[in-house]
């Protein structure tokens, strides 16, 4: 079980003025370098911002406008953490599904106020109680609100509540509770008043937290395939999402992977996976696994690469890799207390740091119907244009020992427009079918899919769905240019 620990926020007519620092520690922060997803889940359409005449007199249209800007002001100070903001969020607000959420409402999941204006509920890894996974800061529904600056009046003001709530996201405690009680003028002692911006003792506090940390840093720009991607329906057994890749060339290749589940809500995916659990593999065995990304000894470097999931259930592998062929697995962590089924994403990202390139990269999943389908995501990377096969093969993995196989795979590739640029339903029918055999990527079974195409950089997503059939179907993106030395 994580820690958790509610932080409220309550009532004075004035705010206390002292020059001394005296900022407390909640004990527990973020990864350093980590971006953390603010949910805003505000009333929409807004009754307070938009009335007539406004109680919001600081120019401010919306409640989430208020509260989007009480961030910013809060990342002027951070230098090895950063807010960012999702302002009209579709996520439902919950305690356990590790997102970070903003809402108003009545009770703090199912639990009094007690006559709090604005509750932070501060939940860390159960692995590591210094590590925060979520916080998530719920208003009180009951609080007539207003945002505004100066003197508070009988309108409470939201802003400098915001301020004070996402302090505790920070990971700032109420320095006027502290053992021995400090007196001091911030925005984070335990009551609101006239003190309606963020003091120098709130700004020493965030960072004394986050000044310090790893070097933020980026891969390096290729003329390669990138950031590929596949979305399918992840079940159990042979219905998990796996994927394939080689190290191609003489030298090591640095990879990043990811498993995606409960954050694809934010993009009105519905039935997500959970608790993503991933596995590497070498001809050898497991090379690595990652469940809660947060928990892993290589979580700094991931989110220095600013590539941290969203979420802190999600999954994340950073390795450096020999050249070989790789798998990668991806499944629900097998808790007995959530549902371990639900749509992922599994993502490679290639950060070119070293000479190698990972190439042919393939993932085997579920096509099922609507938004089941299998969707292959990839980016062409430089400033040439590539020319790349696109494969969808079904029948042939029974070789594989696959017991329900696609029977009738059919592929599309899409720009990012979701423009169509080419589609393929038997490979041999198709215009380059003579050249993909020559090449020797022609599938097997004639009724699976091949295209090839030359495309210029950017984005692009090939979809495999089922003609009249459901299975587990394989796709696969092969870069023809030569592998490097």
């Amino acid at each position: 079980m994580r820690t958790r620990l509610f932080l409220a926020i309550f009532t004075l007519s004035a705010g206390l003025h002292s020059p001394c620092f005296g900022f407390a520690f909640g004990g527990s922060a973020w990864t350093p370098n980590r971006t953390v997803v603010m949910h805003l889940n505000l009333p929409i359409p807004d009754p307070i911002c938009s009335a007539t005449p406004t109680p919001c007199t600081d120019g401010f249209a919306s409640l989430s406008a208020s509260a989007e800007d009480a961030l910013n002001t809060w990342n002027q100070y951070l230098n090895h953490m950063h807010f960012v903001v999702d302002p009209n969020s579709s996520l439902p607000p919950s305690g356990t599904d590790g997102d970070t959420s903003v809402s108003m409402s009545s009770t703090v999941y199912g639990k009094t106020f007690g006559g709090a204006l604005a509750v932070t509920v501060v939940t860390s890894s159960a692995v590591n109680a210094a590590i925060l996974v979520e916080c998530d800061v719920i208003f009180n529904k009951a609080i007539e609100w207003g945002s505004y600056r100066g003197h508070l009046g009988s309108a409470i003001d939201f802003h400098r509540v915001a301020l004070h709530e996402f302090g505790h996201v920070v990971g700032l405690d109420h320095p006027d509770q502290a053992k021995p009680k400090q007196i001091v003028a911030a925005i984070m002692n335990s009551v609101v008043g006239d003190v309606d911006k963020l003091q120098p003792d709130d700004i020493a506090g965030g960072k004394s937290i986050y000044d310090n940390g790893p070097a933020y840093t980026s891969g390096n720009p290729a003329p390669n395939l990138l950031n590929l991607s596949t979305r399918a329906f992840v079940g159990t057994g042979e219905r998990t999402l796996i994927g394939g890749f080689i190290i191609q060339g003489t030298q090591p290749a640095t990879l990043l992977l990811r498993a995606i589940g409960n954050s694809l809500r934010a993009v009105g995916i519905a039935n997500t996976l959970h608790d993503p659990f991933m596995e590497l593999h070498d001809s050898k065995g497991i090379v690595a696994t990652s469940d809660d990304w947060i928990s892993d000894s290589d979580a700094s470097a991931i989110a220095s690469y600013r590539l941290d999931p969203p979420n802190s259930q999600e999954s994340a592998i950073l390795a450096t890799l020999n050249p070989g062929n790789y798998t990668f697995v991806v499944q629900s962590y097998p808790n007995p207390n959530s549902d371990l089924t639900g749509t992922a994403v599994v993502e490679l990202y290639d950060l070119h740091t070293t000479g190698g390139r990972a190439g042919n990269i393939s993932s085997r999943g579920q096509v099922l119907t609507g938004d089941n389908i299998l969707i292959g995501g990839f980016i062409i990377g430089g400033s040439q244009n590539k020319s790349v096969v696109v494969r969808a093969l079904g029948p042939s993995l029974s070789g594989a020992g696959i017991a329900n196989p696609l029977a009738n795979p059919n592929l599309e590739l899409r720009d990012v427009s979701g423009n169509l640029l080419a589609g393929n339903d038997d490979w041999g029918n198709g215009p380059d079918a003579a050249l993909i055999q020559s090449e020797g990527f022609a599938p097997s079974q004639s009724v699976e899919s091949a295209l090839q195409a030359t495309l210029a950089p950017g984005n692009y997503t090939a979809i495999v769905r089922g003609v009249n059939s459901t299975g587990i179907g394989l796709v696969e993106i092969y870069d023809l240019s030569p592998a490097p030395n």
